[in-house]
């Protein structure tokens, strides 16, 4: 191989957009040469990042579409987040389906808009035109919890083979969430990917070492622990001042039962704040929410914003005394986050800010927190009254929380170890001329 880096094609599910929230992958590729990177992506959003510069879109819009017309769809776009008419009504139409599958959180939905994939037409020339014009060297194939993207990244694998890189950021594969009979059958046929993905990939990616484990054993990987990076060669942690109430904040979205931990922090700041306001909640977040919710999350002390663009958040999070990291305790969605990591937990461990969170205790992220004794952790509802009223009782626990977030990040997620982590993988990956 020359100096040049090899050339990589992502698989993904959704577009790269600095604005969209969902940054994980556009956090990892900036350690790449961005006229060496090339996107396959399945939303009807445009993309708008400064790390690839070539994009293939098959919405879901389209294929929606395609069922009917039985007309091929996919198409080239540019990258630059302005849409034209044709696909700002897209978007829109997109998007109230999301809402619609968020708030019903129906498997039968699902897995009818698996069969809708299964039925579109994204098979086609100008697709498989965009390959042989980007001539990957390395694939970059995320695996999601869904069937259709491992129906795509295993038509273009088999059809121009070339080495690949997998990404397993959560348990996509045991049955541990699994609840009724359609959500069984959609994992049964979702780990016929998964396992095709996972045994044949030449390098693997996970996003914790509880993962790697699990992974190497079930699919004879060896598994690289890759995480967003922060560079900390100009940080320098600075104590928290209060001024006031101690001010929460939450930043990001509310799906699979999130807002259920939100609703237990408002309903334990009720008591809390009856004889004055000690603690208040900001709330920045995209999920639609039911109307009896929201109104929860806008008392006692709590205030719902909205959405705000990712450049924001930055600035949020600092102006904050705590940042609040939630996943569910609710059964149906407990066990979700089981091997998962947060790049909100790296945002937060450099914001240097006391973190609150709440999650099962046999959970990855609350697991990581607990051992590097990085946050305030509730594991059941029943602790969160008790442990806030703590932080209110005794503040100065939120520098002794904030200051080891902040080590633990600058221990484990400093940018120059996670970019050579990643650099490194692909290198060896695309040297490994190795063809499906």
């Amino acid at each position: 191989m020359s100096e040049q880096k090899p050339m990589i094609l992502s698989v993904s599910l959704n577009e790269w957009n600095i604005d969209s929230g969902i940054h994980t992958q556009t956090d990892l590729f900036k350690y790449w040469d961005s006229d060496r990177v090339a996107q396959i992506y399945t939303r009807a959003a445009l993309p708008n990042t400064s790390v690839c510069n070539k994009f293939f879109q098959i919405s879901e819009n389209a294929i929606i579409k395609s069922v009917i017309t039985r007309k091929p769809v996919g198409r080239q776009v540019e990258n630059s987040g302005v849409a034209d008419d044709e696909s700002e009504r897209a978007m829109q139409q997109e998007k109230q389906l999301y809402s619609i599958g968020h708030k019903k959180k129906s498997w039968l939905l699902t897995i009818a808009r698996e069969y809708v994939w299964l039925f579109g037409k994204w098979e086609t020339k100008e697709l498989d035109q965009f390959i042989e014009e980007v001539n990957p060297d390395v694939y970059f194939i995320p695996i999601y919890p869904v069937v259709f993207t491992g129906r795509i990244q295993r038509y273009i694998l088999k059809k121009y083979p070339k080495p690949y890189v997998c990404y397993l950021s959560d348990d996509n594969y045991s049955y541990v969430n699994c609840h009724g009979p359609l959500s069984y059958f959609h994992r049964a046929w979702l780990r016929k990917y998964v396992k095709q993905l996972a045994k044949n990939c030449d390098e693997m990616f996970t996003i914790t070492q509880t993962q790697a484990k699990e992974t190497d054993l079930l699919f004879d990987t060896h598994s690289v622990v890759l995480t967003k990076g922060v560079d900390f060669s100009n940080l320098e942690y600075q104590e928290i001042v209060l001024s006031g109430p101690i001010r929460m904040v939450y930043t990001g979205n509310l799906l699979i039962g999130r807002d259920a931990s939100l609703v237990a922090i408002s309903k334990a700041m009720e008591k809390i704040n009856q004889d004055g306001e000690k603690i208040v909640l900001d709330i920045y977040s995209p999920t639609e929410l039911k109307a009896e919710t929201m109104k929860i999350l806008n008392s006692n002390g709590c205030h719902h914003h909205g959405s705000v663009s990712h450049t924001e958040i930055e600035a949020i999070q600092k102006a904050a005394d705590i940042v609040v990291f939630v996943e569910s305790l609710e059964k149906k969605n407990r066990y979700i986050a089981r091997m998962s990591f947060s790049t909100k937990l790296t945002d937060y461990f450099k914001s240097g800010k006391c973190i609150f969170a709440i999650g099962d205790e046999t959970i990855a992220p609350i697991e990581y927190l607990r051992e590097n004794d990085a946050a305030v952790i509730s594991t059941d509802y029943s602790e969160v009254e008790g442990n806030l009223r703590r932080l209110v009782e005794q503040p100065e626990l939120l520098n002794f929380y904030g200051r080891n977030a902040f080590e633990c990040g600058k221990r484990n997620h400093n940018e120059d170890l996670i970019k050579e982590r990643f650099v490194s993988t692909f290198m060896k990956a695309a040297n490994s001329n190795k063809e499906k």
